[in-house]
């Protein structure tokens, strides 16, 4: 991480500090890779602390010695900074800390580590001079719970940046890029769509990002089924250019990162049918209702239907000179130019 970041040729009245620390795994682990890829290209006077770092309360009271006197410090990980920056922004991503009222059940299935965390990530809010969160249902969520923040919240939907385009594999598969965790049921929803193919004839196997531990027994051992385990990002990303479909069931999420890799590598998404899911998958959502297997099975036939690719959808370029307050004309490549895809 590097010591102050006063150093020799800093001009300490215009550096910009990110807190990357927390989330190794998931949407977190996928939104550290597209602000790596925007600072290789030069982002003169960005400086990221907290990288492989847990986020610890010994944390949160380092980082605010290491900002120092930064311009603008960026937390990109629902915690805002309490006093460092002359501006403060917080990155919101966890949909569980701010639940509603109907939804409280969830968090029975959560750690008491979990449970510590709501109330200071609440509490922080108000030291935020903006509050970042990735799409409108979210940000509906952050204003029910804490109506003070209401007015300071803005909505940029995370960068998400193809690897190139599709090449489809000669042996179709669903792709299943759920991190298991105790509030997404997923072996229910797993058993629901295996059962959806069987109905419907398809031949398709499915991949899922988990272990077999993470399933019921009988369940991992189904045919259909290739438990993938953790999957890195950049492997990730050479089967979303492979798969034929994509099955994200999971809809307490403060943005849905497959929904948006759907879109922008253009392949069919079957999800709930949802104002969050609409928002983010635009034209690659197959919706069905979520608990209904006449209606999954439905959707399953309509996914064979051509998609076409928005690679430029969610750019990096524009999303990292916003939120790190660069110049607007800071010349970067585009989607396109970076990976070498066609407009």
């Amino acid at each position: 991480m590097g010591g102050h970041p006063d150093g020799p040729g800093v001009n300490v009245a215009e550096y910009v500090v990110v807190d990357a620390a927390g989330g190794g795994i998931g949407g977190a682990a996928r939104w550290r890779s597209e602000l790596e890829a925007f600072l290789e290209w030069g982002a003169p006077g960005v400086k990221v602390i907290g990288r492989g770092t847990r986020l610890t309360p010994s944390w949160l009271l380092r980082r605010e010695w290491l900002a120092g006197r930064a311009r603008l410090t960026v937390a990109a990980n629902n915690v805002s900074f309490a006093c460092r920056g002359r501006e403060r922004r917080v990155l919101l991503r966890n949909a569980l800390h701010f639940l509603h009222p109907s939804e409280d059940h969830v968090l029975r299935r959560m750690p008491r580590t979990f449970h510590a965390q709501i109330p200071l990530v609440r509490r922080l809010l108000s030291r935020a001079d903006l509050v970042v969160v990735p799409c409108t249902t979210m940000a509906e969520r952050v204003s029910v719970t804490v109506p003070s923040a209401a007015k300071r919240i803005v909505v940029h939907a995370h960068p998400t940046t193809p690897a190139g385009a599709r090449a489809a594999s000669p042996r179709p598969f669903i792709l299943v890029p759920v991190v298991p965790a105790p509030y997404k049921n997923l072996g229910a929803e797993l058993a629901a769509l295996v059962a959806a193919l069987d109905n419907v004839g398809s031949p398709m196997e499915v991949h899922v990002t988990a272990r077999p531990g993470d399933l019921p027994g009988a369940l991992a051992r189904h045919p259909r089924l290739t438990m993938l385990g953790v999957v890195p990002y950049h492997r990730l990303a050479t089967m979303w250019r492979h798969a034929t479909a994509a099955f994200y069931p999971s809809s307490l999420e403060a943005f849905g990162y497959p929904l948006a890799e759907a879109r922008v590598y253009g392949l069919p998404v079957l999800a709930p049918d949802s104002a969050q899911a609409r928002e983010i998958a635009g034209g690659a959502l197959v919706a069905y209702e979520a608990g209904l297997l006449d209606s999954l099975e439905e959707a399953l036939q309509q996914a064979s239907r051509p998609i076409e690719a928005e690679p430029h959808a969610f750019e990096r370029g524009p999303y990292f000179r916003w939120l790190l307050g660069l110049p607007a004309d800071l010349q970067l490549p585009t989607a396109q130019e970076s990976h070498g895809i066609p407009s």
